[in-house]
């Protein structure tokens, strides 16, 4: 899933909730931070991910060497 994917769901719990502010006070985080992440400003962090069932992994992959 991609960072884009993960704000396409947040978009549609936002809508879901009526408000960014309904969002925000349901996964305990502030309504600035939503709207950062949904603005691509912020990375979407523990409580929006385990609210969507995820968790954030880095993989690192080797390029090809011409």
């Amino acid at each position: 899933m991609t960072r884009r994917d993960v704000i396409r769901v947040l978009e549609r719990m936002t809508r879901d909730a009526e408000s960014q502010q309904a969002l925000a006070a349901q996964l305990k985080v502030s309504p600035q931070y939503i709207s950062d992440v949904l603005a691509g400003r912020r990375e979407p962090g523990q409580n929006i991910l385990h609210a969507l069932g995820l968790k954030r992994e880095v993989q690192y992959v080797r390029e090809a060497i011409p």
